[in-house]
């Protein structure tokens, strides 16, 4: 797989980003991910990407971290042109169907509870790349 970019991690807790990094190792990806402790610092994080070929991969952000709320930040990320098409999911400790509602209304393509989130994140990665790997040809150009 062609590197596409970093994955961003908004959340005050270690343990979540050691997740994240394991479900990536759990899925045969080698991708940095860096660690960004709340919603003012992964604003400012993100407004030094300007150009495609430098976006992110991948956003996670945390439901409950400190400083700005995540609607304001996913507000902010989908207000921002070239972060349209960037994939944001949100991890949360909640299966609360209100604050799902909010996070997608917001802007965030997938909600994930943290007790299932290894193998949804897992799963998640894996689908990320196979949608980014070119697909193999069974056409050789032999007829």
């Amino acid at each position: 797989m062609k590197r596409l970019g970093d994955i961003i991690m908004a959340d005050d807790n270690g343990c979540d980003v050691s997740l994240v990094s394991y479900a990536l190792q759990d899925a045969g990806l080698k991708i940095p991910v860096q660690w960004i402790k709340d919603g003012k610092g992964l604003i400012d994080q993100l407004s030094k990407y300007l150009r495609l070929d430098e976006m992110p991969l991948l956003i996670v952000i945390d439901w409950n971290m400190p400083g700005l709320n995540t609607v304001e930040v996913l507000k902010w990320i989908r207000e921002q042109p070239q972060f349209l098409n960037v994939l944001v999911v949100v991890l949360t400790g909640s299966e609360n169907p209100v604050q799902k509602q909010l996070a997608f209304e917001a802007g965030a393509n997938w909600h994930i509870v943290k007790s299932a989130a290894f193998d949804e994140l897992t799963n998640l990665i894996s689908r990320i790349e196979q949608f980014w790997s070119p697909p193999l040809s069974s056409c050789h150009g032999e007829d």
